[in-house]
């Protein structure tokens, strides 16, 4: 990803209050696309939200 695409990477994940710095960006997401990243973290998202919904709800 260009420092550009990790920016945008880092404010998307702002939203979600997930923070990262542009080097664990790099570290973790260098060969991504900036939207295969966006979506992988999306995914991890959702699984965490389902894991705790099924703690919750059991």
């Amino acid at each position: 990803m260009s420092n550009l695409e990790i920016n945008t990477f880092i404010e998307t994940m702002q939203e979600f209050g997930d923070i990262w710095t542009p080097e664990q960006v790099q570290d973790v997401y260098g060969d991504y696309s900036l939207a295969d990243a966006i979506n992988d973290r999306k995914a991890c998202h959702a699984k965490m939200a389902d894991i705790i919904g099924a703690v919750i709800n059991s």
